[in-house]
């Protein structure tokens, strides 16, 4: 969920936390700012900054930066790419195309039309599926287009706007399933691919839940995991029954997952900063760090290798040997201590 508060990530960049971890090193080639998004698949990872595409295609030895998506663009909040070919999504200005990694851009918003206020622009996250490309959106629900053909964008189902969910925090595919985080009422919405429409399913297993939101989903492959701004829900199926796993740490601004099975790693952002932490089905978490004062976007992995997106750069750490940590809910709330003088 990348549609936040930047004053708080703007506090965080005035902190001098350039020593947060010795576990942690910044990937030197990519700048010292906001990223937004980073994925990996296979060899390739990607990730995005607030104009530009940075893109190693050998695991991380080498990055490349791409031109400018368009003139004004200020945030590029999602990335991937899909047959050799570069899918952008800003914050404002839509969807863009590049079939050199990142050396020219295309506009790709053909169809992506009618949202108030051109909210369909603001991208806040793709999910691909057979050959379709998923998009949130902030503002006006899901789009879908099919990228194996020459077409356009459709809007992806009517069901966010009559629960006033047309803010969309994520959007991630689990075997033909399609999850979506949207609104602040504490529902997610599911979608299979016989389905005409996505369904309603409450975190809660009751009903409406004002101030409960759905920041982002994975599928580990036995479960899905939503992480909110209480805690973790974990389902095998993505829809109720819902079990929540609170992680101490209060009120969360931001979580992030990254697969590494059959770990799951997660960021949960307070205002103190960001805690990662590891799981194995969801329900019990162990704590890696504290980063104070961090603000963490995204995570991916790629091997042993875990990458974090975060508002000063992009940074990575090994998790080779992290099974053998423990933590208690006792351990994670002495990371917050101050110690006495």
């Amino acid at each position: 969920m990348k549609a936040l508060s930047f004053a708080l990530v703007t506090v965080f960049l005035l902190t001098d936390v350039s020593s947060a971890s010795a576990q942690w090193t910044r990937v030197d080639e990519v700048p010292t700012t906001n990223i937004y998004t980073v994925s990996a698949n296979a060899d390739t990872i990607v990730a995005g900054a607030d104009s530009l595409v940075y893109t190693s295609t050998n695991g991380g030895v080498t990055w490349k930066g791409s031109a400018t998506v368009a003139a004004g663009v200020t945030s590029v909040q999602a990335v991937v790419l899909h047959n050799g070919r570069l899918y952008a999504g800003t914050f404002g200005q839509g969807v863009f195309v590049s079939d050199d990694l990142g050396d020219t851009w295309l506009g790709f918003n053909q169809g992506l039309v009618g949202g108030i206020f051109n909210t369909q622009l603001f991208i806040v996250g793709f999910a691909v599926h057979d050959d379709k490309l998923y998009a949130a959106t902030s503002g006006a629900g899901a789009w879908a287009r099919n990228i194996s053909v020459a077409g356009s964008w459709s809007h992806f189902g009517n069901a966010f706007e009559p629960n006033a969910a047309s803010n969309m925090n994520d959007i991630a595919v689990g075997g033909t399933r399609l999850l979506a985080c949207a609104g602040f009422n504490g529902m997610v919405f599911f979608r299979d691919p016989s389905d005409s429409d996505w369904t309603v399913s409450w975190l809660n297993n009751v009903g409406l839940a004002p101030g409960l939101a759905a920041l982002t989903a994975i599928w580990t492959g036995s479960r899905w995991l939503v992480g909110a701004n209480t805690g973790v829900f974990h389902s095998p199926q993505g829809q109720s029954p819902w079990t929540f796993s609170d992680v101490g740490l209060g009120t969360l601004f931001n979580v992030a997952f990254a697969l590494r099975s059959p770990r799951v790693f997660a960021s949960f952002g307070t205002s103190a900063g960001s805690t990662i932490e590891f799981s194995i089905d969801g329900a019990s978490w162990q704590v890696l760090e504290f980063l104070p004062f961090t603000f963490v976007f995204e995570l991916a992995t790629h091997d042993d290798t875990l990458y974090a997106a975060r508002a000063d750069g992009l940074w990575r750490r090994s998790i080779a040997t992290v099974a053998t940590k423990a933590a208690t809910l006792g351990g994670v709330k002495a990371l917050y201590r101050t110690p006495r003088k």
